[in-house]
């Protein structure tokens, strides 16, 4: 009876033992959560426009319109009519929040016959990070490269300008 006895009570004390090491195991709680800011759009309001020009019959040259929306007509050329325009955008998101903007290295346009045209030296009005209140809005200047006896039609193509939270 005492084998018996002593079984018992080794049995009850391996189970003590172990409500004991469950009961000691620590545990803490924490918060999960998320702040949703709006949506970063961009939108264009008006197109790079670098308007009428007669290439010349001997020399090739450029035309650069600037980001603030003036136009200088290389020596070689004869930009004919004042219908000339930066691109403008328009940027909304979070308020308070700081954006960067990114400019294409260069395209080319094309007439109706296939011939092209460089458009190069994008350059922003906004410097790389702006601080965005809601709204902003920015223009975008370049350089198109007009060949010699460059081909005429009207030159057309597109471009993109992505913004981003920093």
């Amino acid at each position: 009876m005492n084998k018996m006895f002593a079984a018992v009570t080794l049995v009850a004390t391996l189970a003590g033992a172990s409500a004991v090491q469950a009961a000691e195991i620590p545990t803490a709680d924490a918060g999960a959560g998320a702040k949703i800011v709006a949506p970063l759009e961009i939108s264009n309001t008006a197109d790079l426009y670098f308007g009428t020009i007669a290439p010349s019959t001997t020399v090739a040259d450029q035309v650069v319109v600037s980001s603030g929306g003036e136009r200088k007509c290389g020596p070689a050329l004869t930009c004919l009519t004042a219908d000339h325009t930066a691109a403008a955008f328009k940027v909304t998101g979070e308020a308070d929040a700081f954006y960067t903007i990114s400019l294409p290295g260069q395209i080319k346009i094309v007439n109706e016959n296939g011939n092209a045209m460089l458009v190069s030296n994008f350059e922003g009005s906004k410097a790389k990070g702006q601080l965005l209140k809601g709204e902003d809005s920015f223009t975008v200047g370049g350089t198109l490269d007009v060949g010699v006896r460059q081909e005429a039609g009207k030159y057309t193509g597109s471009f993109t300008v992505a913004v981003e939270y920093q």
